[in-house]
């Protein structure tokens, strides 16, 4: 067994946890990742909660591609679905959300943790072979 598939070794535990974080980061941005889930999120935020048929009054879309996007959104534990009887009343998964929240800045801190100084004050970082 090799260094990193030695389950003792504490980079290849950490390097595991980063993947495993950056493959649920992936996936809810992949959910956010069109305008129209963008607005349920924030119509939803403002309202606590509602049925498809509310949410499609406040876009320019028909029914079934608003039940489509809910799905991907439910598909990625960002939503919840209360259903009462017939209906399905939509909420935000707040405990998803703020999980999100915090993976995604854990990921931008960590990015910029990697850039080097000099990069914040030299002049472009390009340059061309030959030059």
């Amino acid at each position: 067994m090799g260094k990193a598939d030695d389950p003792s070794d504490k980079d290849s535990v950490v390097s595991g946890q980063c993947l495993k974080s950056c493959e649920e980061l992936a996936s809810i941005f992949r959910a956010l990742g069109h305008p129209a889930r963008l607005a349920i999120i924030k119509q939803l935020a403002s309202q606590d909660e509602a049925c498809c048929g509310e949410i499609v009054s406040h876009l320019p879309l028909a029914q079934s591609t608003v039940s489509q996007h809910l799905q991907v959104l439910k598909d990625a534990d960002l939503l919840i679905c209360d259903a009462r009887g017939r209906n399905c009343h939509y909420l935000l998964n707040w405990s998803k959300l703020s999980q999100a929240e915090h993976c995604s800045a854990q990921f931008w801190d960590s990015i910029k943790s990697m850039r080097p100084d000099e990069r914040e004050t030299a002049g472009p970082a390009t340059q061309i072979a030959g030059e």
